[in-house]
C-alpha cells in the first residue's frame, strides 16, 4: 500500500481514479478539506508582517459565493425585488468586510522584518477596500429603488462581475503580503488548491469538483511541499509542521481515489 501511495504521489496523472458519492464527501471528506484549509491560513500567518485579520476580510467576501448563486436563480437577467433578500445579505457581508478592511488598514504596523512587501499588500488591500466601497454603494441605492418600486436597468450579470472581481482582489491581498521569495510558490497553491477548495466545497459542497480535480489538486500540494522542503527554502519557524500536517491530512482522503 505504501508503494503504492508514493507512485501515486509521484505520478499522480498514472492511476486509475475511483470516484466519490455525496455521502462520503460529506461525512469523511469535506471536513478534512475545511481542516487543511485552516491548517494554511496558520502557517502563511507565520511570515513576518502578515496580518493575520486579513483572513476574516476573505471570509467575509467569500460568503457572497452562496448569495451570489441564489441571486442568480431568482434574478438571471435583470436585478429585481424578487431578490432583494439576496442583495441585502450580499450588502451586508460587503458591510462587513469594508469594516474589517478599514480597520485593517488603520491598525496595521510593519515590523523590522527584512521582508519588503508589506507595501504591495497594503496596497492591494486599499484597491479592495475601494472596490468593497463602490459595489456596496450601488447596492445601496439599488435597495432603496426596488424598495419603492421604481423601475431601474441593472443587469445581474454586471452585479456578478463585480463580485467575481471583488473576490479575485481579496485572494491577491493575502498573497501579496507573503515575502517575495516565497510568492511564486504560495500564488500557485493558493490559487491551484486553496482557493477552488474554498469555492467549489467548503462553500458550495460540491464533491463533484473533487472527483474531476484530483490529480491537479494532488500536484499543487505535492509542489508546494516539494519546493518548500526539498530546495533548501528557509522558512519561518514553526511553518514546516503546518506543511507537514497538511500533506498528512490530504495523503489520508486519496485512500478514497485509489
Amino acid at each position: 500500500m505504501k508503494i503504492l501511495l508514493l507512485f501515486c504521489l509521484l505520478f499522480p496523472t498514472a492511476w486509475a481514479q475511483k470516484t466519490v458519492g455525496g455521502d462520503v464527501f460529506q461525512i469523511q471528506i469535506r471536513p478534512v478539506l475545511k481542516s487543511i484549509v485552516s491548517d494554511f491560513y496558520q502557517m502563511i500567518s507565520l511570515f513576518p508582517d502578515f496580518p493575520q485579520s486579513i483572513t476574516s476580510i476573505v471570509e467575509e467576501v467569500s460568503k457572497i459565493q452562496t448569495e451570489k448563486d441564489a441571486l442568480t436563480q431568482k434574478c438571471p437577467q435583470r436585478l429585481g425585488k424578487e431578490c432583494l433578500a439576496e442583495i441585502n445579505k450580499i450588502r451586508l457581508s460587503l458591510s462587513n468586510a469594508q469594516m474589517l478592511s478599514l480597520r485593517l488598514l488603520s491598525q496595521y504596523r510593519p515590523g523590522s522584518s527584512l521582508y519588503i512587501t508589506s507595501q504591495a499588500g497594503m496596497r492591494t488591500l486599499q484597491t479592495l477596500g475601494l472596490k468593497i466601497e463602490s459595489i456596496k454603494g450601488e447596492l445601496d441605492n439599488l435597495s432603496l429603488i426596488l424598495l419603492a418600486k421604481a423601475k431601474q436597468k441593472k443587469l445581474t450579470y454586471d452585479l456578478i462581475k463585480s463580485l467575481d472581481d471583488l473576490n479575485t482582489y481579496s485572494s491577491l491581498s493575502v498573497i501579496e503580503f507573503v515575502p517575495f521569495q516565497y510568492q511564486s510558490d504560495f500564488r500557485h497553491f493558493y490559487f491551484n488548491f486553496i482557493h477552488p477548495i474554498e469555492l467549489h466545497i467548503t462553500k458550495k459542497k460540491n464533491y463533484e469538483f473533487l472527483n474531476r480535480n484530483i490529480n491537479s489538486l494532488n500536484f499543487a500540494l505535492n509542489l508546494l511541499n516539494q519546493n518548500l522542503t526539498k530546495r533548501n527554502k528557509k522558512t519561518p519557524e514553526g511553518m514546516s509542521p503546518y506543511l507537514s500536517v497538511m500533506h498528512n491530512k490530504w495523503n489520508s482522503l486519496l485512500r478514497y481515489y485509489l
